[in-house]
């Protein structure tokens, strides 16, 4: 009761909180992360195929993971293994790269590993999101870079599947890129569902559906719960962690 009396006082008297800024840059590193998700995708639709793109994307996505770790709370333990995977993956792309050397096992390999970075991004966010004790407009850009993260994963998937597979992943192209796939995923994603690309094996269709599934599941729950909280909260009020007070989830504004 001390320290919260403490707190109370510092704030009425209009000291800062080191706790409240503290938790204020990490809701801004979730706008951070969508940001460089957003960066992350018009440099890999706009980049020209090639080695190179992709130690440039494979960069972007590692970098883009260790912000949302940052940002989630990760212990530096993890954050330091991270590091140390996507260290290896860059040097691994650009050895490549600089080797000439080109297929479709080493394009889809580094297809597999995109995919497995952006798997975890969202992983670690949602786990952020549940350690936060408020939902607010923070918790919102978190949802949010979830749901592009989600897109971006399904992307990779598609495109490791057309890179092992015997046959083309498009009924329509039979050689497609990075941005082909990353448009048919958010297409589907948010069920536009133009039709100009359709998957043609079983195994691309199936997946597609559980896109298509998730990405509607998803708008309708999650997005859709965290901005109705923020828009029920009582005017005059705003959200406080619950070190902040016994019981009471909002505080009324001065």
């Amino acid at each position: 009761m001390a320290t919260m009396s403490v707190r109370q006082a510092r704030r009425r008297a209009g000291a800062p909180d080191n706790g409240s800024l503290e938790r204020r840059r990490q809701g801004y590193r979730y706008g951070i992360v969508l940001l460089l998700l957003i960066v992350t995708y018009v440099v890999e639709v706009a980049a020209p195929g090639g080695s190179w793109s992709r130690v440039v994307t494979l960069a972007l996505e590692g970098f883009t993971l260790l912000v949302a770790m940052a940002a989630s709370g990760v212990s530096p333990s993890v954050v330091r293994v991270t590091t140390l995977i996507v260290g290896v993956a860059l040097l691994a792309a650009v050895f490549v790269a600089s080797s000439g050397a080109t297929n479709d096992g080493i394009r889809g390999s580094f297809f597999l590993i995109s995919a497995l970075l952006v798997l975890t991004a969202p992983i670690v966010i949602v786990r952020g999101l549940m350690l936060r004790p408020v939902i607010d407009a923070r918790t919102v850009l978190g949802a949010l870079c979830v749901y592009v993260l989600i897109g971006m994963l399904f992307a990779f998937t598609y495109a490791t599947i057309g890179a092992f597979s015997s046959h083309a992943f498009f009924a329509q192209q039979a050689h497609a890129t990075i941005s082909d796939y990353l448009y048919f995923s958010f297409v589907t994603l948010t069920t536009v569902g133009y039709g100009d690309l359709t998957a043609a094996g079983g195994l691309g269709r199936a997946v597609t559906v559980l896109e298509a599934l998730l990405g509607q599941i998803y708008l309708v729950t999650v997005v859709a719960l965290l901005v109705g909280a923020i828009s029920g909260r009582p005017r005059g009020t705003r959200p406080v962690h619950a070190a902040d007070g016994d019981h009471p989830a909002t505080e009324q504004s001065v």
